[in-house]
């Protein structure tokens, strides 16, 4: 009995380091840069051992797998699948090194791995829950172009002069009422330079698409000569000024691809959180050490 409970127990953590094995060499796997031709895998009915690294063997399938993770591609097929070969080759190579290092027994990488494995998982269900998701339709397209004009109608370029002072808590209340009292940001940063305070200057041009949420929402309501602050820390505060803008619109037909992407991911996230939502209408949940 002693002998059999060994035995579970010695196949059982012989489970758990190939199990965190693999995922380690998930998370070494990283996407090749390649541009150029199609997406092929190599055939498998050719030979199943490609290479071997000391003794052990890479495998076409492993060679495949590095393939299909690739968006990009540049040459012959040949030479697509010598890359790839290749790549595998310095992943495993790395795999060991890390094992040499016992990486895979360090508790801050095995959490990473788990999260990493959970994050998988997830992905790979909701990929099966939601695989046939219906398109939206030309009235919700054109609706959604009509109710963003500052996206698409009416979009335009902004032209920013972007600062980035280094101040203490205490010398930001006196930057910020500074700046208030300033005529110009020119004036502003005279004042800067007289007082020798730090700080970067960056003229950049921007269109509504790359800007965040926060940004976006409070550029889009800026007048031309308007300071924002965008960031605000103990030692830092970013001031970005509106400079100038230009007229840059988007035709519905231009834009109805990326609407569609745009509305079909909203659907989708809709449909995860009606999910998560029936999970845990049916689950038990308590919430410890805190009251919420």
């Amino acid at each position: 009995m002693q002998r059999n409970n060994r035995t579970k127990a010695a196949i059982s953590n012989r489970l758990t380091v190939s199990f965190s094995y693999t995922l380690l060499l998930t998370l070494l796997m990283s996407t090749a840069v390649l541009t150029g031709c199609d997406h092929k895998a190599v055939d498998a009915s050719k030979t199943q051992v490609v290479a071997k690294i000391n003794g052990k063997e890479i495998t076409i399938h492993e060679v495949n797998q590095y393939i299909n993770q690739m968006t990009q591609f540049e040459g012959t097929p040949e030479q697509i699948r010598k890359r790839a070969i290749d790549a595998v080759i310095d992943q495993n190579l790395l795999l060991t090194a890390a094992k040499k290092a016992k990486l895979d027994r360090d508790p801050d990488v095995l959490q990473s791995l788990l999260a990493s494995n959970k994050k998988i998982l997830i992905n790979a269900y909701l990929a099966r829950q939601f695989t046939q998701l219906p398109p939206p339709s030309e009235a919700a397209l054109q609706d959604y172009y009509q109710s963003h004009p500052a996206l698409f109608a009416e979009r335009k370029l902004y032209l920013l002069d972007q600062l980035s002072i280094q101040a203490s808590e205490a010398q930001q209340t006196g930057l910020l009422a500074r700046l208030s009292a300033s005529a110009t940001v020119g004036d502003f940063i005279k004042w800067l330079k007289t007082q020798r305070i730090p700080y970067d200057e960056i003229h950049t041009v921007k269109a509504p698409e790359d800007m965040g949420s926060y940004e976006q929402t409070a550029l889009l309501r800026s007048k031309v000569g308007e300071a924002t602050i965008l960031r605000q820390t103990q030692d830092a505060i970013d001031i970005t000024v509106l400079t100038s803008t230009q007229p840059q619109p988007l035709a519905f037909d231009d834009v109805k691809l990326k609407i569609g992407q745009i509305l079909a991911a909203a659907a989708r996230q809709q449909k995860i959180a009606e999910l998560t939502q029936s999970y845990r209408s049916q689950a038990k949940i308590e919430y410890v050490g805190g009251k919420d």
